[in-house]
């Protein structure tokens, strides 16, 4: 278990008289930026007490961290800092009116919604919810990817992340993980079907196959890292997918189309509860170079 934040998302109808209402909560670790929020699943109680007005205060308030939450998860597979501890405190600073939050406190979780599952339980009780299923985000399934690549001891040096193919003069794409040094060996792409956006996935899919299908069709390409190292790739390199598995009718509309693109660039597909594979299909691979 790690060490999680957590405050918990007040409701005042005056706040001169200190008299509040849980509404929800926000947890997360600082370190990683692994941050989620949940609210009650039932407000007609709360808006009894509080007045419509207040309740959608509070609503729009949660709205607008989930934004930040989700704006943070893109930032962090670009390189940038998770939201730390800070951005819990100055939230509970700022917001002194009819939303307020508790001062932040530590609790041990394996994961945000694990740490939230624990605070409604215990702290905030509210026994109309149901279980819910967190999305699976693109960082999530990189986190476990480099793990897989660890796991499978493949040296630090042939991992490259967010390196980018450049096939002719004018086409390049953002690769998740290439395995190169000096050869690239493996590329590596993880998609989150397991999401509310199914446009942008699909989107983003349909640009990498382009890219895919330029260097499957024998066009000349190199793979340059973010420390601008170039390694060669030839149009038979392996190619590995790693998807979080749809769940729901869309997402699995969104996921057929996108299963036939991985097939037509002979890419093997792998769920997020075997990404291991890949790590060892990389660590055989390098075992061929030397």
């Amino acid at each position: 278990m790690s060490r999680y934040l957590y405050s918990i998302v007040r409701c005042l109808p005056d706040p001169r008289t200190g008299e509040f209402v849980n509404f929800g909560a926000i947890a997360g670790n600082p370190d990683i930026g692994d941050w989620s929020i949940r609210q009650l699943s039932k407000v007609d109680r709360i808006r009894k007490f509080v007045g419509t007005q207040v309740l959608e205060a509070a609503a729009s308030f949660l709205f607008e961290v989930d934004a930040e939450i989700d704006q943070s998860r893109s930032g962090l597979e670009e390189g940038l800092d998770p939201l730390g501890e800070d951005w819990l405190q100055a939230m509970h600073r700022n917001h002194r009116n009819v939303v307020q939050l508790s001062m932040p406190a530590p609790i041990l979780a394996d994961s945000a919604e694990e740490a939230l599952e624990i605070i409604f339980a215990h702290l905030i009780i509210d026994p109309t919810s149901e279980p819910r299923e967190r999305p699976v985000t693109k960082y999530d399934l990189n986190r476990e990817l480099r793990q897989a690549y660890r796991q499978a001891h493949v040296a630090e040096p042939f991992v490259r992340p967010r390196a980018q193919i450049h096939i002719g003069a004018h086409v390049h794409s953002t690769i998740d993980f290439a395995i190169a040094n000096g050869r690239t060996v493996q590329l590596t792409q993880a998609w989150s079907f397991r999401r509310a956006q199914l446009d942008e996935v699909s989107q983003q899919v349909k640009a990498w196959a382009y890219t895919m299908e330029r260097l499957r069709g024998g066009e000349e390409a190199r793979v340059v890292d973010t420390q601008n190292r170039i390694s060669t790739i030839s149009q038979d390199v392996d190619l590995q997918v790693v998807i979080a598995t749809p769940t729901t009718p869309d997402q699995l509309a969104a996921y057929d189309e996108a299963e036939q693109v991985f097939a037509g660039l002979d890419a093997d597909v792998h769920s997020l509860e075997h990404v291991e594979a890949v790590g060892r299909r990389a660590a055989q691979l390098i075992s061929k170079l030397h």
